[in-house]
């Protein structure tokens, strides 16, 4: 933030903004008493381990022009205000910078008007993965990128959010036609002027430059989203190996294959399984497994590269007797075993029976080219047993991206953090990035120093000082304070 007194979200600042927004907006100010203070309590903070800060005020936006008189206001008084979604960020992307600062959410941006002949909806900010998937379930049609959480599609947008079906439809950002956006001066760019056209190559690429800033460059409030058929066919199968190694080159070698029918290849560890089976009642050996799933109009196309597949697994010594399912609707329960590995890591002792407290959970997230996976993986798994932290690895693992869930009480929270450093730097000498999906908030500041270099990263503070002058816009978040040539920062060691 500019070096110039900032002002402070207080009474008077929420008197004034309720009188600004809408009949439909809700504005909550902390002094209130009741229902105000749980709700700024109630956004201070995300699913990350970073330290909770309770926002001055916090305003429920009801339509785009909401969110630009806030934005305004700001901007007269100098406030710093940062949007939210679902909330269910983990590197501490929606924390308030400060006790005078303005949350604005996004949640009641729930528009979804779906154009089925053109496969395009247009979404709001807030509305969630899970109910646009309902909206579009009578159409016949789905929005491909699939987090294995609940977010709000305003934050997979923020973020570059992606998910467990990256392998075939892409990330949020290529699944994404047209944004409608709040700039600093609360100012509006509309969404739906070129979505509907299928290419252009007229001027800067706005919406590119959006997404994935984490409202720091401006707030998203609607996007135009590209939609997908739902496949006529789904098969899967379950493969477990006694070791992560070669299950890891097994998936290498069916990138390697292009199996076009390929929707979503995922890998957890011995101990992902573990409590997974412990707190979803799941059966699975105790081994690193890879969860395969082929999708298709026809019915033989995915069930041949299924069993395709699975043979490679079988060159590499995978346990025998791996699940095959000709019906993928018989393996959806082990899918969600999968996707709720979060909520199994954060039980891991009660569920390991060491403990009955829930364990706070660091999760990391970075993504090294296919050639380097087999090494950065055994050898971050190394890392974690040779220190005795456990870690639960869920891996969207085709990409390249995995994710180390790591269960700590407080009094070893710092040697979770330096494994996940030397994690980091690892993938960076591998080629690869800090982030793969979740952004970087508060969390990875440093490190994409590191990954980008000075230049990129003096850039990188020039257009956020071009497009949010004041520093008002999610101050302290993706890029530390200071021009990125003048920073000296090294990035972690090995």
């Amino acid at each position: 933030m500019s070096g110039a007194t900032l002002g402070r979200a207080d009474a008077s600042f929420a008197g004034e903004l309720r009188r600004r927004v809408s009949p439909g907006a809700t504005v909550y100010a902390r002094g209130d008493g009741g229902e105000s203070e749980a709700e700024c309590a109630a956004h201070s903070h995300d699913h990350s381990f970073h330290a909770a800060q309770v926002p001055g005020c916090v305003c429920y936006a009801a339509n785009t022009a909401d969110v630009a008189a806030c934005v305004r206001l700001c901007r007269e008084r100098r406030v710093p205000l940062v949007a939210r979604g679902a909330g269910t960020g983990i590197e501490g992307g929606a924390i308030p910078p400060a006790e005078g600062c303005l949350v604005v959410s996004l949640v009641r941006l729930t528009k979804v008007e779906v154009n089925a002949d053109e496969r395009l909806a247009t979404v709001g900010a807030g509305v969630l993965k899970l109910a646009l998937a309902k909206a579009l379930a009578p159409h016949g049609l789905l929005f491909g990128p699939d987090p294995s959480s609940n977010p709000s599609l305003g934050g997979m947008a923020s973020t570059g959010g992606s998910g467990m079906s990256t392998m075939m439809w892409g990330t949020t950002k290529e699944n994404v036609r047209g944004l409608t956006v709040v700039t600093c001066e609360g100012e509006v760019i509309e969404a739906t002027r070129r979505a509907r056209v299928r290419k252009s190559s007229t001027g800067y690429d706005l919406t590119a430059l959006y997404m994935g800033s984490e409202g720091t460059l401006g707030i998203i409030t609607e996007l135009v989203v590209k939609l997908r058929p739902v496949p006529a066919h789904r098969v899967g199968a379950v493969v477990a190996f006694a070791d992560i190694r070669p299950a890891v080159e097994t998936v290498v070698s069916l990138q390697r294959a292009g199996f076009e029918t390929a929707l979503r290849c995922e890998l957890m560890n011995a101990e992902g399984i573990k409590v997974t089976n412990a707190i979803y009642s799941t059966t699975l050996r105790e081994a690193p497994t890879l969860f395969l799933e082929f999708v298709g109009d026809d019915a033989e196309a995915p069930w041949a590269q299924c069993q395709a597949a699975v043979a490679m697994a079988k060159e590499r010594g995978c346990a025998p007797d791996p699940l095959l399912a000709r019906d993928g609707a018989a393996l959806d329960h082990l899918w969600e075993g999968r996707r709720g590995c979060y909520l199994a890591a954060s039980r891991y002792r009660k569920a390991t029976g060491a403990q009955r407290l829930p364990d706070a959970i660091l999760v990391t997230d970075v993504c090294v080219p296919i050639p380097a996976l087999a090494e950065c993986v055994a050898a971050t798994e190394d890392d974690f047993r040779g220190a005795g932290v456990p870690c639960v690895i869920c891996a969207h693992i085709a990409d390249g991206n995995f994710h180390c869930l790591v269960p700590y009480q407080p009094p070893v929270r710092g040697d979770a953090v330096a494994i996940e450093h030397r994690l980091i730097a690892r993938a960076l000498e591998h080629g690869g990035t800090v982030s793969g999906e979740h952004g970087v908030g508060l969390g990875k500041r440093e490190h994409i120093c590191a990954e980008h270099g000075p230049v990129a990263i003096d850039i990188m503070h020039r257009i956020k000082k071009a497009l949010d002058p004041d520093g008002l816009l999610n101050p302290g978040k993706v890029l530390l304070p200071g021009s990125g040539l003048r920073q000296q920062l090294r990035p972690a060691r090995l």
